[in-house]
């Protein structure tokens, strides 16, 4: 498995707006990321940061995401300020005993 963790800054402003948008556009995520077994949207409406945790199947998929639209209009939005893309392998063993519903996939073919 294969880890992208996305955050950003909103203002005030788009913050307003962010959970209607998240919510309308989290249907696009399953078709427009094969690969993707996951996403966790992420809110900390005091500090006004925003983002989500990505998990992929593995390395391919994420590599593959970067070259969709849906992942370019986030690179390219200019209301998320400061935006940060980090991307991380995933410790198969010790993943497997902490986060137990997550084994299926883990299961490499």
């Amino acid at each position: 498995m294969y880890v992208r963790i996305v955050t950003f800054q909103l203002d005030d402003d788009a913050a307003g707006d962010y959970q209607d948008h998240a919510a309308a556009i989290a249907p696009a995520f399953p078709s427009s990321y094969p690969g993707l077994v996951a996403k966790v949207w992420l809110a900390d409406e005091q500090a006004g940061t925003y983002g989500g945790v990505y998990l992929f199947a593995d390395r391919e998929a994420a590599d593959g995401s970067r070259n969709t639209d849906l992942f370019k209009s986030m690179v390219a939005n200019p209301a998320f300020a400061e935006l940060s893309v980090r991307e991380f392998d995933v410790l198969d063993e010790p993943t497997a005993i902490t986060a137990s519903t997550l084994t299926p996939a883990l299961v490499s073919d």
